[in-house]
């Protein structure tokens, strides 16, 4: 199993099987990444899809907001300008790793989304399977209005959970949605107020963490690489899935929990 790494400053990771919690910890920044916490994202990411004993992972963050993207102040340091093809030479390797290992990984994420999430932040968002979002939250792509176009997946991610309309709304003309708007557009799991985001969020992270995770993990695999296969070949992907899961000790537990006229108590096996 790949090693866990140690967290950066500004990233808390607590790993309490069956979930692993990442909390953003930036408050002061309004969380925004730097580049030593999106490469432990990555990282940590990959080590949980590796990890049997972790069944949910749930991101949060410390504060007031969720996350304002990626911290450009900081990345600028000194002031000095980067040498021509710095950016594409970086992305690759940072946030452009980053989206693709969420929507892969077959650990389910849950996020717990208040305030600001704004650029990479609301990438996160995003790529949340379950995004629990206050409903007075700000998400936001401010890319063109920074003369900028869009970075992490969020032109890809957008017009296909919002449809192209709604992109086009946030993405050219840089506007925001609040959270209970991000929910009626389909962009999120739920928006609930700011006081029960928190218990809404862990009561998500408790299903998941006693479901049957070899099904639920199949699933989300099925979901993301549906997108882009004709029907044909992605039905041949369901049966490959419907026989793996069938032989797991859960689906076992269920038709048992049948017989025995109770509930089942998935292990995640």
């Amino acid at each position: 199993m790949k090693p866990y790494p140690s967290p950066p400053e500004g990233l808390q990771v607590v790993l309490a099987p069956p979930v692993l919690t990442l909390t953003l910890d930036r408050p002061h920044r309004r969380n925004a990444l730097t580049d030593d916490i999106v490469l432990a994202l990555i990282d940590t990411l990959e080590a949980a899809s590796a990890d049997e004993e972790i069944r949910a992972i749930f991101l949060n963050a410390a504060g007031d907001n969720f996350c304002s993207g990626f911290d450009l102040a900081e990345r600028a340091g000194d002031g000095s300008r980067p040498r021509p093809g710095s950016i594409s030479r970086r992305m690759p390797y940072l946030v452009n790793r980053l989206i693709p290992v969420m929507l892969e990984v077959q650990v389910p994420i849950v996020s717990a989304v208040r305030g600001w999430a704004v650029g990479l932040g609301f990438s996160l968002v995003l790529a949340s399977d379950f995004a629990v979002v206050s409903d007075d939250a700000r998400l936001r792509a401010p890319f063109t209005s920074m003369g900028i176009t869009p970075d992490s997946g969020t032109s890809w991610l957008l017009p296909r959970l919002a449809g192209v309309a709604r992109a086009k709304q946030m993405l050219i003309l840089g506007e925001e949605a609040s959270g209970a708007e991000a929910a009626d557009w389909g962009l999120i799991y739920r928006a609930v107020p700011d006081d029960r985001v928190d218990a809404e969020a862990a009561d998500v992270v408790d299903r998941l963490a006693s479901s049957a995770s070899v099904a639920v993990g199949l699933t989300k695999a099925l979901i993301q690489r549906g997108r882009e296969r004709s029907l044909e070949a992605h039905m041949s992907e369901e049966a490959f899935a419907m026989e793996l899961s069938s032989r797991s000790a859960d689906f076992r537990e269920w038709a048992e929990s049948r017989r025995q006229g109770r509930s089942p108590d998935f292990t995640g096996r």
